[in-house]
This record gives C-alpha cells, sequence and structure tokens, in this order.
C-alpha cells in the first residue's frame, strides 16, 4: 500500500481563529503542562514502572521526546507478531492526567502513514479519543465526524475537514458532564450532548495513521470553574444543530460493557 503523501486543502463550514479560546468553561488552574523542550527519550510502556506519569503509550506504540515533541510511530515488527490483535500497528498514546471536568489545548500533526481504508480490519481512522470509545472525532473518506455512543452514533460532521500530513492542527477541547466542544483552529466547531458521555475513563487518547509517525505538542489542562462564558449561548446557536444519526448497531461486546456497568452502578447504590 501507498503512504499517504497528497496534500489536500480543506475550508469549513465553521471555522475559528488560530488562537483558540475557550467557548463554552471557564478555565481555573493549569494542573498539567508540557512543551516538550527537555528531550527524556523513549516512554514507558509499563504503568507499573512509571504509575503517575502523564503519558501512556498504547498497544506497544513507541514514543519519544525529540526535537522538542512527542513523536510516536508504530509498535515493532517483534511485538505485533506476539499479538493477534492490539498490535499496534498505528501511533497512540494517552493523556492520562485529565480529570471528569476540564479544558484542554494541544497541538497534533501526522508525518506519514498508510491511508486509512474502510472496512479494513487492521487500519483504524485517526481519531481523537475522549474517554475509551466514549466520545470520539475520527478522520475518515467522510471528512472528520464527532461520535458517541460506542462510536455508533454520529452527533457532528464536516466532510472538508481532513488531517493533512506535515501540518500542525490546533485543537481545545471543553468537557462536562454529558456535553463536549472541540475546537479546531482554522477548522470545524464540533458540539456534542449525549447521555453516553457521562462516563469513566476520562484520559483523551491520540492516535495516528498505520505505519505513520505522529507527533504532539504545547499541551495544557486546566481545571474549570462552574457557570459558562458569557457569550456561550449566542456561540451555540450559531453551530449547526446535533444530527443524532445511527450509524451502526452496537457490537455484542459494547452491548456486554454496558450492562456490567449497569449493575454494578445498581450494586453501588
Amino acid at each position: 500500500m501507498k503512504r499517504l503523501t497528497i496534500v489536500l486543502c480543506s475550508f469549513s463550514f465553521f471555522s475559528q481563529a488560530a488562537d483558540l479560546t475557550p467557548r463554552w468553561l471557564i478555565p481555573d488552574q493549569v494542573i498539567f503542562s508540557d512543551d516538550f523542550a527537555q528531550p527524556r527519550g523513549e516512554l514507558q510502556v509499563n504503568r507499573r514502572n512509571q504509575p503517575d506519569a502523564p503519558w501512556m503509550p498504547n498497544q506497544g506504540t513507541r514514543w519519544s521526546v525529540v526535537d522538542g515533541v512527542l513523536r510516536g510511530q508504530a509498535s515493532s515488527p517483534d511485538y505485533q507478531a506476539k499479538h493477534d490483535t492490539h498490535k499496534g500497528v498505528h501511533p497512540r498514546i494517552v493523556l492520562t492526567k485529565t480529570p471528569e471536568k476540564y479544558v484542554l489545548r494541544f497541538s497534533m500533526r501526522l508525518i506519514d502513514g498508510i491511508p486509512f481504508e474502510a472496512g479494513k480490519r487492521k487500519s483504524v481512522a485517526p481519531f481523537i479519543e475522549i474517554g475509551h470509545h466514549v466520545c470520539r472525532v475520527t478522520w475518515d473518506v467522510n471528512g472528520a465526524t464527532l461520535l458517541a455512543d460506542g462510536d455508533t452514533t454520529q452527533l457532528a460532521n464536516d466532510k472538508a475537514f481532513q488531517l493533512v500530513p506535515g501540518k500542525w492542527e490546533t485543537v481545545m477541547i471543553e468537557r462536562r458532564d454529558d456535553e463536549v466542544l472541540v475546537q479546531f483552529a482554522d477548522g470545524p466547531v464540533f458540539h456534542g450532548k449525549h447521555s453516553s458521555y457521562v462516563t469513566d475513563p476520562h484520559a483523551v487518547m491520540l492516535g495516528g495513521l498505520e505505519a505513520g509517525t505522529m507527533e504532539i505538542d504545547n499541551v495544557t489542562l486546566w481545571s474549570i470553574k462552574d457557570g459558562t462564558q458569557p457569550a456561550w449561548t449566542s456561540f451555540l446557536a450559531q453551530l449547526p444543530p446535533q444530527q443524532n444519526l445511527v450509524l451502526r448497531p452496537k457490537t455484542p461486546g459494547r452491548l456486554a460493557a454496558e450492562k456490567k456497568a449497569a449493575e454494578a452502578k445498581s450494586i453501588s447504590k
């Protein structure tokens, strides 16, 4: 397969300036930040060795702080040969410091990789995941999409917005209760409100293209105050209506997980 090398220009139906600021929530204290100015070598995958580490490489993928960025690649051929599933063919990493409610800003870019092919099991589209299979922004042939309910329901979509190889994208995520707002500099603004968003865990995962390289930089995480931004109501009124488009049925595994969570919640009451 050829790697993704074509550069596409895209324009969104609703754009913001590159200097992103919160539109919904009110930031309070900076609880984590990193500009990756200090080289740290390869990040540890084993959490038992670094239980408080802010970054957790996922599925054996390899991440290092070099050249002023956090750079990730797929897992090694040896790792992939030892695993039937979850082989780590896409660079992906988890920011573990996110609390239940927060504002998060960061920059990300894809350097290269094999283009995503829908229906190919090994291939997964690039994504930003807010909670594991809780809320996802993903990119494919249909542009960028905001998903909910175990990735089965589409809440928002921008068909023109693609991740361009080599181009930095700055992102701001605002999350509270059953609601999220995701802004992209020079890109779309996605707002979603869904009952499935009220769940653990709260960590944010970033994923790139198969066999590709991904970079992350300038990460800042804030706690939030009560209330909303003064212009929030008028800002929200400018956004397209939420779609609530069911794309596919939930998998048996997803249904079993929901049943288990509901039973655990009932017992805890």
